[in-house]
């Protein structure tokens, strides 16, 4: 029971410390939530903000974060598979020169960032940011 107060406080920082990282990146998010994918680098850029964030989130928010950054992960090795880069697919088709194959892979990947399980996580991560952190992260204004 001596150790309580320690793990707690321990629990404490590392809360503090993800929601202080959360403030940090908040912009970055926004802008390259703003960009969409007609900038070329957008999805390595988001991938290696999630992937900071997932460093310093809670226990409890690790599974939803991994589900989050794995996603993004998969849709950027798709494309770096196929060098190819997201502003590629400003028409919605397959851009000339790529195979059926690698624009396959890139459609699937794609479609994993809008799965119920990616869609739920980035929820309860926005959720959590706003309701414990105090920061927004839908871009709608300050939380509190």
């Amino acid at each position: 029971m001596l150790l309580l107060p320690f793990l707690l406080a321990g629990c404490s920082n590392q809360q503090e410390q993800y929601c202080a990282a959360l403030e940090q990146e908040r912009q970055t998010l926004a802008e390259l939530g703003e960009g969409g994918f007609e900038e070329s680098g957008t999805v390595a850029r988001t991938t290696e903000v999630f992937e900071r964030l997932a460093q310093e989130a809670p226990e409890d928010l690790r599974d939803e974060w991994d589900a989050l950054s794995g996603a993004w992960r998969g849709l950027e090795r798709a494309l770096e598979d196929a060098g190819a880069d997201e502003s590629m697919f400003e028409a919605g088709e397959r851009p000339e020169g790529m195979s059926a194959e690698d624009y396959d892979r890139i459609s699937q990947a794609a479609v994993q960032l809008r799965s119920t399980r990616v869609v739920e996580a980035a929820t309860g991560i926005e959720q959590h940011a706003q309701d414990v952190c105090e920061v927004d992260l839908t871009g709608s204004g300050p939380a509190g």
